[in-house]
């Protein structure tokens, strides 16, 4: 029987020494990367989280895994499944494309963004890959067809302050590498564990 793990609540943050660096990470990206190399590293790291999910038995994608910390992510996400870290990510990206229609158009979003509203649910199945890759070729189509992504209007992320649409675009490149790391650990952890 497993227990469930004590962990922050959802929006605790990350260590002020970490979600400092990460800011600085994401104002560099933002700034020296185009918004072409972003929607590729996006792209490679979204098939790379896909390819380590999908080399995990049925059995095992649904099976939530309690890791270590991994940089770049709170605590309340220590305890997914590799379907969870997917669903995650399709929340994440399909929540950055309504926020880059409004932000490019000139319009506010008009709405708090909370990380709480974000997590995934332990039932989230084998449907989250093709929902990814589906989530990720609308959003890169969307910024395909936008300019420099340089916008006006800024809206707030809960650590990272007040971003313009370029901002948000390297965040969404950023968060991906976060969880394939996370996702690369999920599938190292239970390759040690006998199928059950």
């Amino acid at each position: 029987m497993t227990t469930t793990p004590n962990l922050a609540p959802p929006g605790a943050g990350l260590p002020t020494l970490e979600r400092w660096f990460s800011s600085a990470l994401l104002m560099a990206l933002s700034t020296f990367l185009s918004k072409d190399a972003l929607t590729r590293w996006l792209r490679r790291e979204t098939e790379k989280a896909l390819a380590l999910a999908a080399s995990l038995p049925e059995t095992l994608a649904s099976q939530q895994v309690l890791l270590p910390r991994v940089t770049g992510l709170e605590d309340s996400s220590r305890c997914w499944s590799a379907n969870m870290v997917l669903q995650h990510l399709v929340i994440v990206d399909t929540g950055i494309r309504e926020l880059a229609e409004a932000l490019s158009d000139d319009t506010s979003f008009g709405r708090e963004l909370r990380i709480a509203e974000v997590k995934p649910v332990p039932e989230a199945g084998l449907e989250q890959h093709a929902l990814l890759r589906t989530a990720v070729d609308d959003y890169a189509r969307l910024i395909d067809g936008l300019g420099d992504l340089r916008t006006t209007l800024r809206h707030t992320h809960p650590w990272f302050g007040q971003l313009d649409l370029r901002g948000w675009h390297a965040l969404a490149a950023m968060h991906t590498m976060a969880h394939r790391r996370q996702m690369q650990a999920i599938v190292a952890r239970l390759a040690r564990q006998p199928e059950v």
